[in-house]
C-alpha cells in the first residue's frame, strides 16, 4: 500500500532576495570572532581531555575551571540558532574549512556569522529555556 504524499509548507528560510550574509562576510567575521573573541579550538572534538590549551586559556578569560568552560558550547549559548528556518538560510553558504569536524552548523546572532555546536567563544552566555 501506497502512503499518501504531503506537501509541507514553509520552512523554506529567507526568500533568495532577502539580505543574509555572504560567504565573504561570514569568513570575515569568522576570523574576528577567532582573533578576538577565542573561537575554538581549532579542531574540536568529543574526546574529554583534548584541547586543553584552549581550554584552559578560555576558562581563564571566562573566569571559570577548564570543566565548566568545557561546558560552555555555542549549542547552549544564548546567541546560537540552529533552527530549521536558520538551517534553509544557512545552506546559502557554501561550507568552508572552519566547517570541517566541527559539528552542527549554526548561527551566532551576536557576531553575525556561521558557528559550530562543538566550539564556543569568550562571548558565551547562558540560554535562558523557557517551561510552558
Amino acid at each position: 500500500m501506497e502512503m499518501p504524499k504531503i506537501m509541507v509548507a514553509g520552512f523554506r528560510g529567507l526568500p533568495e532576495s532577502e539580505p543574509f550574509i555572504t560567504a565573504a562576510e561570514n569568513k570575515k567575521n569568522t576570523q574576528t570572532v577567532i582573533d578576538d573573541w577565542m573561537l575554538g579550538p581549532e579542531n574540536p572534538s568529543s574526546v574529554p581531555g583534548t584541547n586543553k590549551p584552549y581550554w584552559m586559556k578560555l576558562a581563564k578569560a571566562m573566569q571559570t575551571d577548564e570543566k565548566e568552560a568545557r561546558r560552555r558550547r555555542c549549542s547552549n549559548c544564548e546567541y546560537y540558532d540552529n533552527s530549521t528556518m536558520m538551517q534553509a538560510n544557512m545552506e546559502r553558504i557554501p561550507q568552508n574549512e572552519w566547517d570541517t569536524g566541527a559539528g552542527y552548523r549554526g548561527y551566532c546572532n551576536k557576531f553575525d556569522f556561521i558557528c559550530h555546536d562543538m566550539r564556543s567563544c569568550q562571548a558565551w552566555e547562558e540560554r535562558d529555556f523557557c517551561e510552558d
